[in-house]
């Protein structure tokens, strides 16, 4: 048996070997863990996504840290950590200046017959104020601010069903969020 198999591996050729040589290779570099480096973590964990404006930020910051400091005058709850997703950054609406322009003709011909027609053109224009700096920035109409995608309580008294179902509507009357998107857990 030994023998068949000692024929059989002289068989094989050079590049064949090779090929299964650098095959190994592959599967060994592919098979390694690859970490990351200290500052490449740090960096990682303080990015922040390029679609999120700072002022949303702020917002949401606000939000947080008024459940917090509400839900933890709550008899039963203890300490509380809060944390709200945004669905959006929300919107602000640009005042436009939409002057309209009204041209009238008439016109009478030969026969005496008379035509008018009348002509009218839109141009809008965004509308700027200007800062005591001389700097000048879209005047601002109207704001909606993002909506709110979820919201997750960690409280110490979050394994109290009846607590945690006070804690949903207090979210629920707070922030006009469905039961759905809140989540209460227990503190460990």
């Amino acid at each position: 048996m030994e023998s068949k198999v000692i024929a059989a591996l002289k068989k094989v050729k050079r590049e064949q070997w090779i090929v299964c040589g650098l095959a190994g290779i592959l599967l060994l570099v592919i098979a390694l863990p690859v970490g990351k480096s200290d500052s490449e973590e740090k960096q990682a964990g303080e990015a922040v996504p390029a679609s999120q404006d700072t002022a949303a930020s702020s917002l949401r910051e606000e939000y947080e840290s008024q459940l917090t400091r509400i839900l933890s005058q709550v008899e039963g709850v203890g300490q509380v950590a809060v944390t709200v997703t945004m669905e959006s950054t929300g919107k602000k609406l640009v005042e436009k200046d939409k002057p309209e322009e009204i041209q009238n003709s008439n016109q009478k011909d030969a026969e005496g017959s008379q035509s008018s027609s009348e002509s009218s053109s839109i141009q809008e224009t965004t509308v700027y104020e200007e800062k005591e700096d001389g700097s000048q920035t879209p005047y601002i109409t109207s704001e909606t601010f993002p909506e709110i995608r979820g919201v997750l309580v960690v409280a110490e008294g979050g394994d109290n069903p009846v607590l945690v179902q006070q804690i949903q509507e207090a979210v629920m009357a707070l922030f006009h969020v469905e039961a759905h998107k809140i989540k209460v857990l227990k503190m460990k």
